[in-house]
């Protein structure tokens, strides 16, 4: 089955969430590109705010499966572009989310960022232990 014919057999539902997720993933990066984080965090926020007027029953399941269908289309979708997307969409389907940016150091340095919802990962999970060093909640 080609990926196109799996797309046609997703729900109305999953397939308009899967258009959403492709276009703001492809802002929230080329964002990153353009701007510093500082910008993309203010521009995140902005389009964050949660619609009370959705009447799909997106869940929070649903928005974390189109952000990791999705981001391999989209060329360095980063874990902090992914996670940045994701807490958007959560956030915009009235679901609180924390986004986390991490670092570790072994023998190189690392950075990592990744989304949980009550103190649990539901994006970005890693098995390496990053120390938080930034969060944003919204």
């Amino acid at each position: 089955m080609s990926k196109i014919d799996s797309f046609f057999k997703l729900s109305s539902s999953r397939k308009s969430l899967f258009i959403k997720c492709l276009i703001l993933i492809s802002f929230i990066r080329l964002s990153l590109s353009l701007f510093s984080f500082s910008k993309v965090k203010k521009i995140s926020k902005r389009i964050s705010r949660p619609n009370h007027k959705q009447k799909d029953s997106i869940t929070i399941e649903d928005i974390i499966w189109s952000v990791r269908v999705v981001s391999p289309y989209v060329p360095k979708a980063t874990c902090l572009t992914q996670a940045i997307t994701g807490q958007i969409i959560l956030s915009r389907y009235n679901h609180p989310s924390k986004l986390k940016i991490g670092v570790i150091k072994e023998e190189e340095f690392e950075a990592h960022a990744w989304l949980e919802i009550d103190d649990q990962i539901v994006l970005g999970e890693s098995e390496k232990e990053y120390k938080p060093i930034l969060e944003s909640e919204y």
